[in-house]
């Protein structure tokens, strides 16, 4: 396993209103949310000792990966002054399976021929800081736009009965654990519709390249909000997450491709 560093990013900001979290009479808020989305995924990782491309595959469809499956996460946030605010996001989603191949995989320096049973593990934890700015705020309705960093660290790893560069077989566990943030600009906005009900959303975008990397994030959330009473409200709504990185390194030459999407539940304090 080995730990690679690229560069980071992303977005986050919403809600207004005065009963709101983020609203005019909260300078802290917090939310503990549940996302259960689906999932589709898929991984590549090439020879290190003789840049032979590895096999990109599907991890649902050809590992038996989870396509399904929730995870908790908290975002924290602050207001300063009226207008600029700063957040934070965590939230960590692994897998495992074990599956007996269909096909030939080449994964790494290892290859794992058709009939064996491989042992798969794809775990990924995502840290986002943000900052925004509201550039229209009334005591209803809010839009803005923000930059930050969102920092994804990615563990993946097969193990089995494989062959080696030598070509002899035994068994033999390959992964790669990558941290790997991406720069990104986003808009948001809020509008309420009373003291207790409230819309929201968000799309944060960006796509880059650099040195090996190159990469891509695209994440929506739209939410509904009621406070159900001054300090705590609660919500549903729906998240999108569209990542991609393919890096060409001399010590981590593949890919990574992952989409989450589906409905989040949360609990909203303010104060």
């Amino acid at each position: 396993m080995r730990k690679f560093v690229a560069i980071p990013a992303i977005t986050l900001a919403t809600l207004s209103s005065s009963a709101f979290a983020e609203g005019l009479h909260d300078q802290f808020w917090g939310e503990l949310s549940y996302f259960y989305p689906t999932i589709n995924s898929t991984a590549r990782l090439d020879a290190t000792a003789t840049a032979r491309p590895g096999s990109s595959i599907t991890l649902e469809d050809e590992l038996d990966l989870a396509d399904r499956k929730g995870t908790p996460y908290f975002s924290l946030g602050m207001r300063i002054a009226q207008n600029w605010r700063i957040e934070f996001e965590y939230y960590k989603l692994d897998r495992s399976s074990s599956k007996t191949l269909s096909r030939q995989i080449d994964w790494g320096d290892s290859t794992y021929p058709v009939g064996v049973q491989v042992n798969s593990t794809f775990d990924t934890t995502v840290y986002r800081l943000t900052g925004g700015y509201s550039f229209y705020k009334t005591p209803v309705a809010e839009v803005g736009g923000s930059l930050g960093l969102h920092v994804t660290d990615f563990a993946t790893a097969l193990s089995g009965q494989a062959s080696g560069p030598g070509g002899t077989t035994s068994f033999q566990r390959e992964g790669n654990d990558a941290l790997v943030p991406l720069p990104t600009l986003g808009l948001y906005g809020a509008y309420a519709f009373s003291d207790q009900f409230q819309v929201r959303g968000r799309i944060d975008y960006l796509t880059l390249k650099y040195d090996e990397y190159d990469g891509s994030l695209v994440n929506f959330l739209v939410a509904f909000d009621w406070r159900f009473s001054k300090n705590w409200g609660v919500g549903a709504g729906y998240r999108y997450v569209d990542y991609q990185l393919d890096a060409n390194k001399s010590d981590f030459r593949g890919e990574v491709n992952y989409k989450f999407k589906g409905p989040t539940l949360f609990l909203t304090a303010g104060f």
